[in-house]
């Protein structure tokens, strides 16, 4: 399940990561942005992609541990991407100071999506400490069978389970992401 997939590019890595072979439910609660995914899926070759209009922060029924893989990218200030998007240096800070909150809505819902043995992604395209570590920490304090897991970035290893890409470091947009496992 990618819960906040569009335009898609993480849905359409999943998919051609797995061969295009399973099933991948991409969600959206904006449903006309949903075509952007249906038409990349469609020039990929990535028929495993169905798109569904979704809010993350409401609970469907008929996803309770249904997933081996729930990806999160949340909504989030943006910080991260400003250097491609300067408009975003135009924004209120009361217009994203509430950021926190939807994103804990988010991962608090979709949470209850993953099958037993199953992985979380949490990821954001900011850098901002309050969107991100304190996120997945508070999280973890309220869902104890969820645990960080160590994962490998371009042969690196994250320990901890969580990283933080810095543009400067990593040559990249600055963006976080965090690999937590529901127990058995």
């Amino acid at each position: 399940l990618d819960a906040c997939a569009c335009p898609g590019g993480k849905s359409f890595a999943t998919a051609l990561a797995i061969k295009n072979n399973g099933k991948l439910i991409a969600c959206d609660i904006h449903e006309k942005k949903l075509n952007l995914v249906k038409q990349g899926a469609k020039r990929l070759g990535c028929d495993i992609i169905t798109t569904l209009p979704c809010d993350a922060k409401g609970f469907k029924a008929d996803f309770e541990e249904a997933f081996e893989l729930v990806i999160s990218d949340v909504p989030c200030s943006g910080i991260g991407v400003i250097a491609k998007k300067p408009e975003i240096r135009n924004k209120l800070w009361n217009d994203v100071s509430g950021m926190p909150l939807i994103q804990m809505d988010i991962i608090n819902n979709i949470s209850r999506y993953v099958k037993r043995g199953g992985v979380l992604l949490y990821s954001t395209c900011t850098i901002l400490e309050e969107e991100n570590e304190a996120i997945v920490k508070a999280f973890l304090q309220t869902h104890k069978n969820f645990s960080l897991e160590e994962f490998e970035i371009n042969g690196k290893k994250i320990i901890d389970g969580m990283y933080t890409f810095w543009p400067q470091i990593d040559g990249t947009d600055g963006f976080f992401v965090a690999k937590l496992r529901k127990d058995n």
